[in-house]
């Protein structure tokens, strides 16, 4: 399987259609609270059993085991292991939100813990497919569930970091009707940062004020007033400073690797790409780049052609906030004086071939870099579990090479798989080859779906990615998509701003200052 980068076009978590617009742009729901559609479990030797209320049925009786975590000076890595089994004998619970399932049910409360503590959880076993959940023991209430740490396995995980006046309980269960069988449960205490460096959200949140001025030997440009409103996003990254400095994305063209672009938007039309060596509609390769008619980009799904239209919107929303023009009507974007490219390596069709995938990204990133562009904005990637993308990795390396910087979303897989490290190819920003983006809402609260840095430090910001207003398709806009695929045009953005400030700038040290300018103050973990 390959992924769309999974956004979600409002609040409430609607899942977007699937299509192979799942297919690389990751399209899954948020589940809400109480939503069981994740698995997992866990066990302990020793069992004590107390009385507890069951969020099936609170006039039974669940098995209840304490888990003492260790003083706070234990190594940080040090992992507590627990083997289990749901069996028969256990009390079956019913499901009040699926009534078909019914469920044998383990709960530990975890002690000891200390507020701030990252903890990754992880539930495996051969005999029935995982449920884990993650409960306030004391009120009930579900925090965070989750049934599948891949979308190919049964096996499940949980990330999260303790929070004042909560007492943390995991649930095990089953996803399937009456499961029983061992399982093992993991529990691993991550540290929340290494250096600089935080597993969330990595360096922190892009500065586009501080990384223009650091990239023209400059003191960071001084404050303006903000724009407000549904422009909040560029308020945050503080692009309005850049442009009172003249700089807005000037001669720099920016590849959208995605689904497609409105090339008539209104807001966009004027900032298109354009083949200045090709000839309009006459059938011939002109430029000789090896495709013919590529006037606007070129189309590497489905049908191979200069189509580069998008009928879905992703792309176009992404465009948008890179882009779009700075007028007295619609949106703007953070680099609104650049160019976008648009490179269509995703369709509207189903495919679940990972390999056309990967080789399409592949092929979209070598088109941007022959043709000219200096930013590649990819807000796409893997499945986890999926094989590594070889070809997309050897191409980025090309892209670095030719002096190509590539930014890239994370993923939206924290809360429903449990992921701890971005999925490729953000996750190649551990060989220098691009950088990582996750999310954050108007408060600087971390996305909940917002896949993590990580524990290895590399090249990772934060930036808008909760309701933010862009362009869409047929001169429409909407200011309810959220996901990293659309924090990570609010990067490409500011390195294209960079770019324009100073042309000299290699992929190494736009990623070393933005990384360096990164702003960590006030940013919420959830």
């Amino acid at each position: 399987m390959s992924s769309f980068l999974r956004s979600y076009p409002n609040s409430l978590s609607q899942e977007m259609p699937s299509s192979r617009l799942q297919s690389h742009l990751q399209l899954q729901h948020l589940l809400q609270p109480g939503q069981l559609t994740h698995r997992s479990s866990l066990f302990l030797r020793n069992k004590t059993f107390h009385a507890a209320a069951s969020t099936a049925d609170s006039r039974s009786r669940q098995k209840d085991i304490a888990i003492k975590f260790p003083p706070s000076k234990t190594p940080a890595d040090k992992d507590v292991v627990l083997k289990g089994k749901l069996s028969h004998q256990d009390t079956l619970y019913s499901d009040p939100v699926s009534p078909q399932r019914s469920y044998y049910l383990d709960q530990y409360r975890l002690l000891g813990l200390r507020q701030g503590q990252q903890l990754h959880i992880e539930l495996q076993s051969s005999r029935f497919d995982a449920y884990l959940e993650l409960v306030d023991a004391r009120t009930n209430k579900i925090l965070a569930s989750n049934n599948n740490s891949t979308l190919q396995g049964t096996d499940s995980s949980l990330t999260f970091t303790v929070k004042p006046n909560l007492n943390y309980a995991i649930r095990v269960s089953s996803a399937t009707s009456r499961a029983t069988g061992s399982y093992e449960l993991s529990l691993h205490n991550f540290p929340a940062s290494v250096g600089k460096f935080n597993f969330s959200y990595g360096y922190g949140l892009v500065d586009a004020a501080a990384a223009v001025a650091r990239a023209v030997g400059q003191k960071p440009f001084k404050a303006v007033r903000d724009l407000g409103g549904s422009s909040w996003g560029l308020d945050l990254v503080k692009a309005p400073e850049v442009w009172a400095k003249g700089y807005a994305g000037q001669n720099v063209t920016v590849a959208v690797l995605d689904a497609g672009v409105d090339l008539r938007h209104p807001d966009l039309r004027a900032n298109i790409w354009k083949n200045q060596g090709e000839i309009p509609n006459n059938g011939l390769d002109d430029d000789r780049n090896g495709f013919i008619d590529d006037i606007h980009g070129w189309n590497f799904a489905g049908q191979d052609s200069n189509d580069v239209s998008d009928s879905y919107g992703h792309g176009t929303h992404i465009s948008g906030t890179i882009a779009a023009t700075r007028n007295r009507f619609g949106v703007t974007g953070v680099a609104h004086a650049a160019k976008i490219m648009p490179v269509r390596v995703l369709d509207s069709e189903e495919d679940n071939s990972f390999q056309k995938f990967d080789a399409n990204v592949a092929a979209g990133i070598r088109y941007a870099v022959q043709n000219g562009a200096k930013v590649i904005s990819m807000s796409l990637g893997s499945y986890p579990g999926d094989p590594t993308m070889r070809q997309t990795e050897l191409a980025l390396k090309d892209a670095r090479r030719a002096g190509v910087v590539a930014v890239m979303a994370s993923g939206n897989e924290r809360d429903s798989l449990g992921a701890v490290q971005p999925i490729e190819p953000a996750l190649f920003g551990l060989k220098r080859l691009g950088i990582g983006v996750g999310a954050i809402d108007s408060q600087r609260r971390v996305a909940s779906f917002s896949t993590p840095a990580g524990r290895k430090p590399l090249s990772f910001l934060v930036a808008p990615g909760v309701e933010v207003r862009s362009t869409v398709p047929g001169g429409a806009y909407e200011d309810y998509w959220s996901g990293t695929s659309m924090a990570t045009p609010h990067v490409a953005g500011v390195a294209a701003l960079m770019l324009s400030a100073n042309p000299d700038l290699t992929p190494t040290q736009i990623e070393r200052i933005l990384v360096m300018t990164a702003r960590t103050g006030g940013i919420a973990v959830p």
